[in-house]
């Protein structure tokens, strides 16, 4: 591969929590945004979470299948391949699958910041 550029199949990444996320940052050596996939199975939200403490935006990018970004007023924004959603950092959200469960990429990073990944990114299998 040329200097420079980085490839990875989605199953070749490395996980965490038993898989449920892919490290794509670390995977393919990125250094100036977080990024990592999520796969939410069948009817599961993740826990609620902001990014006030870090800054960091976050963009949702539905990979496959169905789900949403649920706000804090329980406000569903639709999440599928066709769909983006950014929220901002002070913005508590979660991720709610549907059916078929969602496979999400997250991006984020805190405008005007240098990024600093967070130590749980590093993995833990």
């Amino acid at each position: 591969m040329a200097e420079g550029v980085a490839a990875s199949h989605v199953d070749d990444l490395p996980t965490i929590w038993d898989g449920f996320g892919k490290l794509v940052r670390k995977g393919l050596e990125i250094t100036s945004f977080g990024a990592n996939i999520m796969d939410l199975p069948p009817d599961y939200t993740t826990r609620a979470h902001d990014e006030a403490g870090t800054g960091q935006e976050e963009l949702y990018v539905g990979l496959r299948g169905a789900g949403s970004v649920v706000l804090d007023d329980e406000t569903e924004i639709p999440l599928s391949a066709e769909q983006l959603v950014r929220v901002a950092p002070e913005v508590s959200r979660r991720l709610r699958s549907g059916p078929e469960g969602v496979r999400v990429l997250c991006i984020g990073a805190a405008p005007g910041q240098v990024y600093e990944p967070p130590a749980w990114t590093e993995g833990d299998d």
